[in-house]
């Protein structure tokens, strides 16, 4: 007699599924229908007709069987010193680059936001000397038309002043 968890693809946890529901041994699987095997909880349609051959496979001595319900894997080489620290000095030099990458980056950043700076500044001190020749030209204006009319007005004060000094002339000769 096998034991069920000796069938490949059965593992501790389904061996002890199958013995709760009557399956105790290799030769009681093997002679199972896959709608009894569907009964038991973690089998399914697919996996049933599965463990039934491995079952029959185990009984026969045909095949090898095995305790891990999955296939037997190889072990995962091993790294050699040399390739673990070539692997570190290449990480190692992809996070220089990803720095050196973020740094230019922030300098180019950095550049523009200067370059922007500068020709707002520009366009704002043109645009002051704009502003700057225009109140200059207006104060010209107004300066000029304020000759203009001051003009007459010195002309009317020495008229006026012409004839003060004749009335001061007429109330001294009346006295």
């Amino acid at each position: 007699m096998t034991a069920v968890t000796k069938i490949k693809g059965v593992g501790e946890v389904l061996g002890q599924s199958l013995i709760a529901n009557g399956f105790k041994t290799a030769e009681a699987l093997a002679k199972a229908t896959p709608a009894d095997l569907v009964k038991v909880p973690r089998i399914g349609a697919a996996r049933a007709p599965l463990l039934i051959a491995a079952a029959q496979d185990a009984v026969s001595g045909k095949q090898s069987v095995s305790k891990r319900s999955t296939p037997a894997r190889k072990p995962a080489a091993r790294k050699t010193v040399a390739a673990a620290a070539a692997e570190k000095r290449a990480a190692e030099a992809a996070r220089k680059a990803a720095e050196e990458k973020a740094a230019a980056d922030l300098a180019a950043a950095k550049a523009k936001k200067k370059a922007k700076a500068k020709a707002k500044a520009e366009k704002a001190a043109k645009k002051r000397k704009e502003m700057e020749a225009a109140f200059s030209k207006a104060k010209d204006k107004v300066k000029a038309k304020a000759k203009k009319s001051k003009k007459p007005k010195k002309d009317d004060k020495k008229k006026d002043d012409k004839k003060k000094d004749k009335k001061k002339d007429k109330k001294k000769a009346k006295k």
